[in-house]
């Protein structure tokens, strides 16, 4: 493990991300987070070990095994139904034609969206009444921090439609992992001339990509829009490309030739702080389906379900009056040696103070002679880390002695010798809060009093989607089929009440 961070150290070292023009002062940009999709095999490498040693320590490094095997489970029964939360004094439901006509226009859209992520693409141009002439962009093979994308010249509507795929392969799955929050700012040309300008943050990942799809789209547009100058231009993808297509829309949005710009995000993630994702409300429209969690997940959201499932009493419920203690000792003292393994991984116990610390975690500790007599071959600063990582004790929980106390301090033993520049290490930052983006449409199925479901549709207030709420469907109800089927159902309700 320790030689496969020697490769892939240098090569984060050598990539260097320059610090983004619009960082407003004080803020604290990560220097390591990508600003342009990898054009070389060393970035992709530098950004593939970012983010995976990221995502290892925000999940498995903070997360104790037992609030993953049994904490979660024991939340999700004694959380009681979800689906009232979405349908509160707060939210306001749909009816009448023009919400059936918003949900057929809805539909449509998002069959589209289905057959160009799921089927080919000559099945994709069959389907929309499309031929290869329609096709101003083809993109279907996704790259890190690249997504699949097409553009096409929708005739019917008279409109460019750039339809952007989802999270469907490991490269997009990276690129959804590649979660650090960076500076963006939007300048938003309303009608009239006026300007609006807001400021906020955004997912890392998908800014990127949003960003390199404009560099390629942006010419493509304007002389399509020579062409045709009354075609409008909209922006629509599912999950991962709904976070992409709602930060692309702002981008167009800033050109006074593609202001009129629109989007359509199905199941979106939560990419953009609170103003960023107000702004939108004007030219952006999520749609969301019953437990689905993916607009709710973020860093933060996370980290407050993770304090509720550790401040929970399933231990006691979990335990009981079977003995387990031998078990729950294996169990830890397993993981303790898979964490001295891993490179990228860390503890929940452990006070996290740079990348360096978390990458080189010996167990047992080894001595200072050791380590120059076993490892001479390494570079002075591979043996820096070694010596800072040597004054971190184990910081592994036995399982026998749980304490679930939140305001338990960590300890903290370091004393390196001499001061060393390493790059800071965002988990010491404060994360900031993300949301689906503009007006969120939320499809809602509530028991009725014949013990039936009742399915209704509901525009809801953007803080119902700051907690994340946990279901055994959540991932099923976030897949393009259960979205399609849904519709179907609201519309075919819908119609019948209205007969």
């Amino acid at each position: 493990m320790r030689h496969l961070f020697l490769l892939f150290r240098p090569a984060q070292r050598r990539i260097a991300f320059p610090k983004p023009l619009d960082c407003p002062p004080g803020c604290h940009y990560m220097s390591t987070w990508p600003d342009h999709a990898p054009s070389t095999w060393w970035e992709s490498v530098a950004i593939t070990s970012r983010t995976v040693k990221y995502m290892c320590r925000e999940t498995l490094g903070k997360w104790p095994i037992g609030d993953i095997a049994f904490g979660i489970k024991y939340h999700m029964k004694h959380q009681g139904t979800i689906q009232q939360d979405y349908a509160g004094k707060d939210s306001l439901q749909l009816k009448g034609d023009e919400t059936v006509s918003e949900l057929m226009y809805l539909l449509n859209y998002l069959r589209l969206c289905f057959y160009f992520s799921k089927r080919p693409f000559p099945e994709f141009l069959q389907y929309g009444g499309y031929c290869q002439d329609n096709v101003l962009i083809q993109n279907s093979k996704a790259r890190l921090l690249r997504p699949a994308f097409t553009i096409v010249c929708d005739e019917k509507s008279r409109s460019f439609l750039i339809i952007i795929r989802g999270a469907t392969s490991a490269r997009d799955r990276l690129t959804a992992a590649t979660s650090g929050e960076v500076p963006f700012r939007h300048i938003n040309i309303q009608k009239g001339g006026v300007v609006n300008f807001v400021k906020g943050y955004a997912h890392c990942g998908m800014v990127v990509a949003a960003r390199w799809i404009a560099k390629y789209a942006v010419p493509c547009l304007n002389k399509a829009k020579n062409q045709f100058p009354d075609y409008e231009i909209k922006v629509m993808g599912h999950s991962m490309g709904a976070g992409v297509a709602a930060i692309l829309t702002h981008i167009l949005r800033e050109r006074k030739e593609f202001a009129s710009s629109t989007c359509l995000a199905f199941a979106p993630a939560a990419c953009m702080t609170w103003e960023l994702a107000e702004s939108g409300k004007e030219f952006i429209t999520s749609l969301i389906n019953r437990n689905d969690m993916v607009p709710s997940f973020s860093k933060v959201s996370a980290d407050n379900l993770r304090s509720e499932v550790v401040g929970s009493s399933w231990l006691n419920d979990v335990v009981g009056p079977i003995p387990l203690n031998k078990l729950f000792k294996a169990i830890n003292q397993h993981v303790a040696f898979l964490q001295s393994c891993l490179v990228f991984m860390s503890s929940s116990r452990q006070e996290v103070r740079n990348d360096a610390d978390i990458a080189l975690c010996p167990q047992p500790i080894i001595s200072e002679a050791s380590i120059n007599s076993r490892t001479s071959f390494l570079s002075t600063t591979v043996e820096e880390h070694l010596q800072i990582s040597s004054s971190f004790k184990n910081p592994i929980r036995e399982f026998s002695s749980l304490s679930f106390t939140s305001s338990e301090k960590r300890p903290t033993n370091f004393t390196p010798k001499r001061p060393i520049k390493l790059n800071s290490d965002p988990s010491s930052k404060e994360h900031k809060q993300l949301f689906p983006p503009g007006r969120i449409i939320h499809m809602v199925s509530l028991p009725d009093l014949a013990s039936k479901e009742s399915i209704r549709v509901y525009e809801n207030p953007r803080s119902l989607y700051a907690k994340m709420r946990l279901s055994p469907d959540m991932i099923r109800h976030h897949y393009m089929p259960s979205y399609v089927e849904m519709l179907e159902l609201l519309i075919e309700d819908l119609t019948n009440k209205k007969e």
